[in-house]
Protein backbone atom coordinates (compact mmCIF):
# COMPACT_ATOMS: atom_id res chain seq x y z
CA UNK A 1 0.00 0.00 0.00
CA UNK A 2 1.50 4.02 -0.60
CA UNK A 3 2.49 5.56 1.82
CA UNK A 4 0.34 8.70 2.90
CA UNK A 5 -0.31 11.10 5.27
CA UNK A 6 -2.95 10.50 8.59
CA UNK A 7 -5.50 13.51 7.19
CA UNK A 8 -5.26 11.70 3.46
CA UNK A 9 -6.01 8.26 5.09
CA UNK A 10 -8.68 9.90 7.15
CA UNK A 11 -10.00 11.42 4.32
CA UNK A 12 -10.30 8.61 1.90
CA UNK A 13 -11.80 6.52 5.03
CA UNK A 14 -14.83 9.09 4.93
CA UNK A 15 -14.90 8.90 1.49
CA UNK A 16 -14.97 5.11 1.87
CA UNK A 17 -17.86 4.89 4.06
CA UNK A 18 -20.05 7.53 2.15
CA UNK A 19 -19.53 5.48 -0.84
CA UNK A 20 -20.68 1.86 1.43
CA UNK A 21 -23.53 3.55 3.35
CA UNK A 22 -24.55 5.46 -0.25
CA UNK A 23 -23.70 2.80 -3.08
CA UNK A 24 -21.96 5.39 -4.87
CA UNK A 25 -20.00 8.58 -5.35
CA UNK A 26 -22.07 11.76 -5.87
CA UNK A 27 -22.63 15.33 -4.26
CA UNK A 28 -20.45 16.88 -2.38
CA UNK A 29 -18.66 16.26 1.26
CA UNK A 30 -17.19 18.62 3.63
CA UNK A 31 -13.36 17.09 4.53
CA UNK A 32 -12.50 20.15 6.75
CA UNK A 33 -11.95 23.62 7.46
CA UNK A 34 -9.16 25.90 7.88
CA UNK A 35 -7.01 23.47 6.54
CA UNK A 36 -3.52 24.17 5.90
CA UNK A 37 -1.42 24.34 2.76
CA UNK A 38 -0.03 20.80 2.83
CA UNK A 39 -3.28 19.87 3.81
CA UNK A 40 -5.47 21.51 0.92
CA UNK A 41 -2.37 20.17 -1.46
CA UNK A 42 -2.71 16.52 -0.70
CA UNK A 43 -6.82 16.73 -1.81
CA UNK A 44 -5.22 18.40 -5.19
CA UNK A 45 -2.96 15.76 -5.63
CA UNK A 46 -5.07 12.91 -5.28
CA UNK A 47 -8.37 14.23 -6.03
CA UNK A 48 -7.24 16.95 -8.60
CA UNK A 49 -7.86 20.75 -8.40
CA UNK A 50 -11.15 20.95 -9.83
CA UNK A 51 -13.33 19.04 -7.48
CA UNK A 52 -11.41 20.47 -4.51
CA UNK A 53 -13.76 23.62 -3.60
CA UNK A 54 -13.38 26.18 -0.64
CA UNK A 55 -15.79 28.69 0.05
CA UNK A 56 -16.24 32.25 2.06
CA UNK A 57 -16.35 30.18 5.26
CA UNK A 58 -12.89 28.75 4.55
CA UNK A 59 -14.74 25.01 4.11
CA UNK A 60 -13.33 22.35 1.74
CA UNK A 61 -15.05 20.06 -0.17
CA UNK A 62 -14.83 17.19 -2.20
CA UNK A 63 -17.01 17.67 -4.87
CA UNK A 64 -17.64 14.14 -6.79
CA UNK A 65 -19.69 14.75 -9.54
CA UNK A 66 -16.84 16.89 -10.92
CA UNK A 67 -14.44 14.46 -9.82
CA UNK A 68 -16.15 11.70 -11.85
CA UNK A 69 -15.97 14.00 -15.28
CA UNK A 70 -12.35 12.96 -15.15
CA UNK A 71 -12.79 9.32 -14.29
CA UNK A 72 -15.57 6.93 -14.35
CA UNK A 73 -16.65 5.42 -10.35
CA UNK A 74 -15.21 1.92 -10.59
CA UNK A 75 -11.55 3.37 -11.44
CA UNK A 76 -11.69 5.88 -8.22
CA UNK A 77 -13.05 3.35 -5.72
CA UNK A 78 -10.18 0.81 -7.21
CA UNK A 79 -7.82 3.88 -6.29
CA UNK A 80 -9.36 4.49 -2.82
CA UNK A 81 -8.83 0.44 -1.40
CA UNK A 82 -5.72 0.68 -3.29
CA UNK A 83 -4.97 3.13 -1.02
CA UNK A 84 -6.47 2.12 2.22
CA UNK A 85 -5.37 -1.42 1.57
CA UNK A 86 -9.46 -2.84 1.74
CA UNK A 87 -12.00 -3.58 -0.42
CA UNK A 88 -15.04 -1.21 -0.24
CA UNK A 89 -18.53 -2.89 -0.93
CA UNK A 90 -21.81 -0.99 -0.64
CA UNK A 91 -24.25 -2.13 2.41
CA UNK A 92 -27.14 -3.87 1.13
CA UNK A 93 -30.15 -2.50 3.09
CA UNK A 94 -34.01 -3.64 1.50
CA UNK A 95 -35.49 -2.32 4.49
CA UNK A 96 -34.26 1.25 4.11
CA UNK A 97 -34.85 1.08 0.10
CA UNK A 98 -38.24 -0.24 0.72
CA UNK A 99 -39.06 2.66 3.22
CA UNK A 100 -37.86 5.25 0.39
CA UNK A 101 -39.33 3.71 -2.41
CA UNK A 102 -42.58 4.15 -0.19
CA UNK A 103 -41.88 7.58 0.14
CA UNK A 104 -41.21 8.63 -3.34
CA UNK A 105 -44.97 7.11 -4.28
CA UNK A 106 -46.26 9.41 -1.55
CA UNK A 107 -44.29 12.32 -3.09
CA UNK A 108 -45.10 12.15 -6.53
CA UNK A 109 -49.23 11.46 -5.49
CA UNK A 110 -48.70 14.72 -3.00
CA UNK A 111 -46.58 16.74 -5.88
CA UNK A 112 -46.88 16.19 -9.24
CA UNK A 113 -45.99 19.46 -10.76
CA UNK A 114 -42.55 18.29 -8.92
CA UNK A 115 -41.58 16.06 -11.58
CA UNK A 116 -38.13 17.12 -11.97
CA UNK A 117 -37.40 16.52 -8.12
CA UNK A 118 -38.91 13.36 -8.39
CA UNK A 119 -37.23 11.96 -11.60
CA UNK A 120 -33.78 13.05 -9.30
CA UNK A 121 -35.01 11.28 -5.85
CA UNK A 122 -35.86 8.37 -8.15
CA UNK A 123 -32.73 8.51 -10.17
CA UNK A 124 -30.50 8.60 -7.44
CA UNK A 125 -32.01 8.38 -3.63
CA UNK A 126 -28.87 10.01 -2.29
CA UNK A 127 -30.67 12.25 -0.47
CA UNK A 128 -33.58 10.29 1.46
CA UNK A 129 -31.00 7.22 2.43
CA UNK A 130 -28.82 10.14 4.09
CA UNK A 131 -31.69 11.58 5.61
CA UNK A 132 -33.01 7.95 6.70
CA UNK A 133 -29.72 7.39 8.55
CA UNK A 134 -29.82 10.30 10.83
CA UNK A 135 -34.06 10.39 11.19
CA UNK A 136 -37.13 7.82 11.53
CA UNK A 137 -39.29 7.10 8.81
CA UNK A 138 -42.07 9.31 10.06
CA UNK A 139 -39.21 12.11 10.53
CA UNK A 140 -38.07 11.28 6.88
CA UNK A 141 -41.31 11.51 5.89
CA UNK A 142 -42.70 14.96 7.72
CA UNK A 143 -39.62 16.69 6.75
CA UNK A 144 -39.56 15.91 3.00
CA UNK A 145 -43.07 16.63 3.01
CA UNK A 146 -42.51 20.03 4.69
CA UNK A 147 -39.38 20.52 2.05
CA UNK A 148 -41.99 19.88 -0.84
CA UNK A 149 -44.49 22.33 0.01
CA UNK A 150 -41.59 24.93 0.38
CA UNK A 151 -40.44 24.47 -2.82
CA UNK A 152 -43.89 24.21 -4.36
CA UNK A 153 -44.56 27.98 -2.75
CA UNK A 154 -41.16 29.28 -3.59
CA UNK A 155 -41.26 28.14 -7.46
CA UNK A 156 -44.34 30.60 -7.83
CA UNK A 157 -43.16 33.01 -5.31
CA UNK A 158 -42.11 36.79 -6.97
CA UNK A 159 -42.31 38.51 -3.45
CA UNK A 160 -39.58 38.98 -1.16
CA UNK A 161 -39.53 36.29 1.86
CA UNK A 162 -37.08 36.08 4.49
CA UNK A 163 -35.18 32.28 5.77
CA UNK A 164 -36.71 33.02 9.07
CA UNK A 165 -40.54 33.41 7.51
CA UNK A 166 -39.95 30.61 5.45
CA UNK A 167 -38.94 28.46 8.84
CA UNK A 168 -42.25 29.97 10.42
CA UNK A 169 -44.54 29.28 7.98
CA UNK A 170 -43.60 25.41 6.47
CA UNK A 171 -41.88 24.16 10.03
CA UNK A 172 -43.53 26.00 12.50
CA UNK A 173 -39.65 27.84 13.48
CA UNK A 174 -37.80 30.57 12.06
CA UNK A 175 -34.80 29.11 12.99
CA UNK A 176 -35.39 26.03 11.41
CA UNK A 177 -33.77 26.69 7.84
CA UNK A 178 -31.40 29.10 8.83
CA UNK A 179 -28.42 26.38 9.00
CA UNK A 180 -28.45 22.45 9.58
CA UNK A 181 -29.55 19.31 7.15
CA UNK A 182 -32.93 20.94 5.89
CA UNK A 183 -31.54 24.22 4.89
CA UNK A 184 -28.93 22.23 3.09
CA UNK A 185 -31.68 20.13 1.23
CA UNK A 186 -33.96 22.66 0.22
CA UNK A 187 -30.83 24.64 -1.21
CA UNK A 188 -30.36 21.14 -3.46
CA UNK A 189 -33.35 20.61 -4.55
CA UNK A 190 -34.05 24.44 -5.83
CA UNK A 191 -30.70 24.07 -7.63
CA UNK A 192 -32.05 21.18 -9.90
CA UNK A 193 -33.83 24.14 -11.24
CA UNK A 194 -31.37 26.22 -12.01
CA UNK A 195 -28.91 23.55 -12.91
CA UNK A 196 -26.44 26.55 -14.28
CA UNK A 197 -25.17 27.46 -10.87
CA UNK A 198 -23.16 25.85 -8.41
CA UNK A 199 -24.42 25.37 -5.06
CA UNK A 200 -21.24 26.12 -3.55
CA UNK A 201 -20.18 29.44 -5.26
CA UNK A 202 -23.61 30.73 -5.58
CA UNK A 203 -25.11 30.05 -2.71
CA UNK A 204 -27.16 33.68 -2.15
CA UNK A 205 -27.75 33.90 -6.29
CA UNK A 206 -29.90 30.39 -5.87
CA UNK A 207 -31.96 32.05 -2.73
CA UNK A 208 -32.18 35.38 -4.41
CA UNK A 209 -33.30 33.70 -7.86
CA UNK A 210 -36.63 32.51 -5.52
CA UNK A 211 -36.78 35.97 -3.80
CA UNK A 212 -35.61 34.59 -0.78
CA UNK A 213 -33.27 37.14 1.90
CA UNK A 214 -32.08 36.82 5.00
CA UNK A 215 -33.19 40.81 4.96
CA UNK A 216 -36.29 42.26 3.31
CA UNK A 217 -35.10 45.82 4.16
CA UNK A 218 -31.71 45.51 1.80
CA UNK A 219 -34.11 44.48 -1.64
CA UNK A 220 -33.79 47.25 -3.48
CA UNK A 221 -33.14 48.62 -7.08
CA UNK A 222 -30.71 51.48 -8.36
CA UNK A 223 -32.82 53.96 -11.48
CA UNK A 224 -32.08 56.91 -13.56
CA UNK A 225 -34.64 58.51 -15.73
CA UNK A 226 -37.89 60.77 -15.85
CA UNK A 227 -40.08 58.09 -13.77
CA UNK A 228 -43.28 59.10 -12.23
CA UNK A 229 -45.39 56.67 -10.79
CA UNK A 230 -48.79 56.00 -9.06
CA UNK A 231 -49.35 54.45 -5.81
CA UNK A 232 -52.68 54.00 -3.64
CA UNK A 233 -54.41 56.72 -6.42
CA UNK A 234 -51.51 59.36 -5.42
CA UNK A 235 -48.67 60.83 -7.64
CA UNK A 236 -45.33 60.45 -6.92
CA UNK A 237 -42.43 62.34 -8.97
CA UNK A 238 -39.56 62.39 -6.76
CA UNK A 239 -37.37 59.96 -8.91
CA UNK A 240 -38.23 62.08 -11.87
CA UNK A 241 -36.84 65.16 -9.67
CA UNK A 242 -33.67 63.14 -8.75
CA UNK A 243 -33.83 62.82 -12.79
CA UNK A 244 -33.50 66.12 -13.59
CA UNK A 245 -30.86 66.83 -11.39
CA UNK A 246 -29.18 64.46 -12.92
CA UNK A 247 -29.24 61.95 -10.08
CA UNK A 248 -30.00 58.03 -10.25
CA UNK A 249 -32.63 57.54 -7.70
CA UNK A 250 -32.80 53.95 -4.95
CA UNK A 251 -35.63 52.10 -4.82
CA UNK A 252 -36.60 50.19 -1.52
CA UNK A 253 -38.72 47.04 -1.84
CA UNK A 254 -41.77 49.14 0.64
CA UNK A 255 -41.82 51.80 -2.12
CA UNK A 256 -42.93 49.43 -4.78
CA UNK A 257 -45.42 48.17 -2.50
CA UNK A 258 -49.33 48.80 -4.54
CA UNK A 259 -47.77 50.49 -7.03
CA UNK A 260 -50.49 50.75 -9.44
CA UNK A 261 -48.48 51.96 -12.83
CA UNK A 262 -45.05 53.72 -13.36
CA UNK A 263 -44.27 55.93 -16.78
CA UNK A 264 -41.71 58.35 -18.70
CA UNK A 265 -43.04 61.57 -17.55
CA UNK A 266 -42.75 63.41 -20.53
CA UNK A 267 -42.11 61.40 -23.14
CA UNK A 268 -45.77 59.58 -23.61
CA UNK A 269 -45.97 60.17 -27.58
CA UNK A 270 -41.93 59.39 -28.22
CA UNK A 271 -40.80 57.67 -25.03
CA UNK A 272 -36.75 57.08 -24.23
CA UNK A 273 -35.56 53.30 -24.03
CA UNK A 274 -34.94 51.50 -21.01
CA UNK A 275 -31.54 50.39 -21.05
CA UNK A 276 -30.55 47.62 -18.63
CA UNK A 277 -27.07 47.30 -17.19
CA UNK A 278 -24.93 45.05 -15.21
CA UNK A 279 -22.32 46.74 -13.42
CA UNK A 280 -21.98 50.03 -11.64
CA UNK A 281 -19.20 51.62 -13.73
CA UNK A 282 -20.81 51.26 -17.24
CA UNK A 283 -23.99 52.28 -15.71
CA UNK A 284 -22.58 55.22 -14.19
CA UNK A 285 -20.76 56.24 -18.21
CA UNK A 286 -24.56 55.20 -19.58
CA UNK A 287 -26.10 58.44 -17.25
CA UNK A 288 -23.41 60.91 -19.06
CA UNK A 289 -23.57 59.62 -22.34
CA UNK A 290 -27.59 58.50 -22.44
CA UNK A 291 -28.45 61.14 -20.47
CA UNK A 292 -32.04 61.36 -22.09
CA UNK A 293 -32.52 57.42 -21.35
CA UNK A 294 -34.05 55.27 -18.51
CA UNK A 295 -31.21 53.12 -17.10
CA UNK A 296 -32.12 50.20 -14.41
CA UNK A 297 -28.84 49.00 -13.15
CA UNK A 298 -29.35 45.22 -11.83
CA UNK A 299 -26.68 44.93 -10.09
CA UNK A 300 -25.43 41.52 -11.29
CA UNK A 301 -28.57 38.83 -10.88
CA UNK A 302 -31.55 40.93 -10.88
CA UNK A 303 -33.09 40.59 -7.47
CA UNK A 304 -36.68 41.15 -6.68
CA UNK A 305 -37.32 44.67 -6.95
CA UNK A 306 -35.22 45.44 -10.50
CA UNK A 307 -37.58 42.73 -11.51
CA UNK A 308 -40.80 44.44 -10.36
CA UNK A 309 -39.53 47.77 -11.71
CA UNK A 310 -38.21 46.04 -15.01
CA UNK A 311 -41.70 44.38 -15.32
CA UNK A 312 -43.45 48.05 -14.83
CA UNK A 313 -41.51 50.22 -16.91
CA UNK A 314 -40.66 47.75 -20.14
CA UNK A 315 -44.05 48.67 -21.78
CA UNK A 316 -43.67 51.84 -21.52
CA UNK A 317 -40.13 52.40 -23.10
CA UNK A 318 -39.76 52.75 -27.06
CA UNK A 319 -37.38 50.02 -26.58
CA UNK A 320 -35.54 47.52 -23.94
CA UNK A 321 -32.04 47.09 -24.04
CA UNK A 322 -29.33 45.22 -21.91
CA UNK A 323 -25.42 45.66 -21.48
CA UNK A 324 -23.63 43.52 -19.35
CA UNK A 325 -20.95 40.98 -19.33
CA UNK A 326 -21.24 37.82 -22.19
CA UNK A 327 -19.68 35.31 -19.88
CA UNK A 328 -22.28 32.73 -19.05
CA UNK A 329 -23.84 34.54 -16.18
CA UNK A 330 -23.44 38.17 -18.01
CA UNK A 331 -26.01 36.31 -20.85
CA UNK A 332 -28.19 34.67 -17.82
CA UNK A 333 -28.88 37.88 -16.35
CA UNK A 334 -30.14 39.17 -19.98
CA UNK A 335 -32.24 35.89 -20.44
CA UNK A 336 -34.22 36.30 -16.87
CA UNK A 337 -35.02 39.79 -17.95
CA UNK A 338 -35.78 38.76 -21.31
CA UNK A 339 -38.54 36.03 -20.17
CA UNK A 340 -39.72 39.15 -17.86
CA UNK A 341 -40.11 41.44 -20.72
CA UNK A 342 -38.47 40.74 -24.18
CA UNK A 343 -35.42 42.73 -25.11
CA UNK A 344 -32.31 43.39 -27.14
CA UNK A 345 -28.51 43.11 -26.14
CA UNK A 346 -26.67 45.93 -26.20
CA UNK A 347 -22.63 45.91 -26.95
CA UNK A 348 -22.91 42.59 -26.02
CA UNK A 349 -24.69 41.04 -28.96
CA UNK A 350 -22.97 38.58 -31.43
CA UNK A 351 -21.80 41.13 -34.02
CA UNK A 352 -20.13 43.31 -31.39
CA UNK A 353 -18.15 39.94 -30.41
CA UNK A 354 -17.27 39.03 -33.87
CA UNK A 355 -16.14 43.36 -34.04
CA UNK A 356 -13.57 42.87 -31.03
CA UNK A 357 -12.19 39.08 -31.00
CA UNK A 358 -9.02 40.70 -30.08
CA UNK A 359 -10.39 41.78 -26.97
CA UNK A 360 -12.40 39.01 -25.32
CA UNK A 361 -11.27 37.20 -22.50
CA UNK A 362 -10.65 33.45 -22.12
CA UNK A 363 -13.46 31.36 -20.11
CA UNK A 364 -12.45 29.33 -16.69
CA UNK A 365 -13.36 25.36 -16.95
CA UNK A 366 -16.32 26.20 -14.65
CA UNK A 367 -17.64 29.15 -16.68
CA UNK A 368 -17.45 26.74 -19.55
CA UNK A 369 -19.15 23.95 -18.05
CA UNK A 370 -21.79 26.98 -17.60
CA UNK A 371 -22.04 27.44 -21.14
CA UNK A 372 -22.54 23.89 -22.11
CA UNK A 373 -24.84 23.12 -19.30
CA UNK A 374 -27.02 26.37 -20.83
CA UNK A 375 -26.54 24.91 -24.41
CA UNK A 376 -27.31 21.59 -23.84
CA UNK A 377 -30.24 21.65 -21.23
CA UNK A 378 -32.12 24.91 -22.14
CA UNK A 379 -33.17 24.97 -26.09
CA UNK A 380 -34.90 27.80 -25.60
CA UNK A 381 -32.15 29.91 -24.19
CA UNK A 382 -33.21 33.47 -25.99
CA UNK A 383 -28.90 34.25 -26.40
CA UNK A 384 -27.54 30.84 -27.92
CA UNK A 385 -25.74 32.99 -30.73
CA UNK A 386 -23.69 34.79 -28.29
CA UNK A 387 -22.86 31.64 -25.70
CA UNK A 388 -22.07 29.66 -28.44
CA UNK A 389 -19.82 32.18 -29.85
CA UNK A 390 -18.35 32.97 -26.29
CA UNK A 391 -17.77 29.17 -26.05
CA UNK A 392 -15.51 29.12 -28.54
CA UNK A 393 -13.94 32.67 -28.31
CA UNK A 394 -14.22 33.97 -25.17
CA UNK A 395 -16.04 36.64 -23.29
CA UNK A 396 -16.41 40.41 -23.47
CA UNK A 397 -16.34 42.55 -20.06
CA UNK A 398 -18.54 45.08 -19.93
CA UNK A 399 -15.86 47.25 -18.71
CA UNK A 400 -13.82 46.88 -21.53
CA UNK A 401 -15.90 50.21 -22.82
CA UNK A 402 -14.39 52.63 -20.76
CA UNK A 403 -10.92 51.52 -21.51
CA UNK A 404 -10.29 50.79 -25.15
CA UNK A 405 -13.71 50.10 -27.36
Amino acid sequence: MPSMSDFLAETLNMVGRRYQKRGKLSGVMKVGTSLSHVKVQQLYNFFGIEPIRINTKDEVRVNFDIMLKSEPEPVWIEKICSHLGRSLKPINNPKKREITKTLLSRLQIAFPRLDKLLQHLQDSPDDLNRMLSNNSEQELTNSCFQIAETLTFLLDNNSPITISELGARFFEHSKKLRQGELRNLLLHWLNLYCPDLDIIENEKQIWANYHVYHDRLTVNAVIYGPIVYTKNGKEFDWIFTLYQQGEAATVSWANLQDIETMRLQGHETNPPALICCENEAPFSQLIRKRANDAILFTSGFPGSAVRKIYKLLAPQASYCFHWGDTDPNGLRIAAILNLIYSLELYRCDIETLKLHREHLLPLTTKQKQTAESILSNNQKFPFRNEISFTLENGWLEQESWQHYL
